[in-house]
């Protein structure tokens, strides 16, 4: 990765960290998720007995509000119960990636390359999309995506600022939901560099997808935006 994409991706994690919250994204656990006979079933771990999930009517997980699955268990009376558990990871499931907050449609040509969150990545153009649930933490006053976007604009228009960039910022809609868009355009740096920052709300704090290109000719042929409009929510 080139030395401007670096500092810029560096000042973003820095930027994570100052804004003290633990980032809770999606991680791999798919040795305990598995499919048989048409139905999923999940393990807390690899010695736990394998509970079948609950599913809707396109044989999709479903959660409950709090964003955990649910699982079917029978009671000492031989009924079938419900019980929440906590989403694994992450659910690979063709061509889409599930985790608690949502489900995204690889593009072809990307894979996840992720071990414990979710990172996209196409190597033949450079490109890469990464995501961060900032979990909401109660009495913070940053506990939106607005705070949080504002956050980092601030900091990035000193820092581009310096070396004639632009940070823009607008309001856009990612699968139907709001979000607030941070574009950080170096074009007068040598090298280059571009990326885009998305902001959105969630039940369960701020989701945050951090997208740039390491060749900065990539930048014209990927909509980062259209990508992100595949994710449908899941809570």
């Amino acid at each position: 990765m080139k030395n401007a994409t670096v500092k810029i991706t560096a000042i973003l994690m820095v930027l994570a960290s100052l804004i003290a919250v633990t980032g809770a994204a999606c991680g791999k656990d798919e040795s305990l998720v598995f499919k048989k006979g048409g139905k999923i079933f999940y393990r807390k771990t690899a010695e736990d007995n394998a509970y079948e999930l609950v599913t809707d009517a396109k044989g999709e997980t479903v959660v409950d509000e709090q964003g955990n699955l649910l699982w079917k268990v029978t009671d000492v009376n031989g009924q079938d119960q419900t019980m929440p558990v906590s989403f694994p990871s992450y659910l690979t499931e063709g061509n889409k990636i599930s985790c608690q907050e949502f489900t995204i449609k690889v593009p072809n040509g990307y894979e996840n390359i992720g071990g414990d969150v979710i990172m996209l990545r196409n190597p033949k153009k450079g490109v890469q999309i990464d995501y961060t649930l900032f979990e909401a933490v109660e009495g913070d006053e940053n506990n939106s995506a607005e705070a949080r976007a504002a956050i980092v604009e601030n900091f990035l228009q000193t820092e581009t600022a310096q070396k004639n960039g632009t940070v823009t910022k607008d309001k856009v809609q990612i699968g139907g939901r709001d979000a607030i868009r941070l574009i950080v355009d170096m074009n007068n740096t040598d090298p280059k560099s571009y990326m885009e920052a998305y902001y959105i709300d969630s039940v369960n704090g701020v989701m945050a997808f951090s997208c740039s290109c390491t060749n900065y000719e990539d930048k014209d042929s990927v909509d980062f935006k259209a990508i992100l409009d595949t994710i449908e929510y899941r809570v």
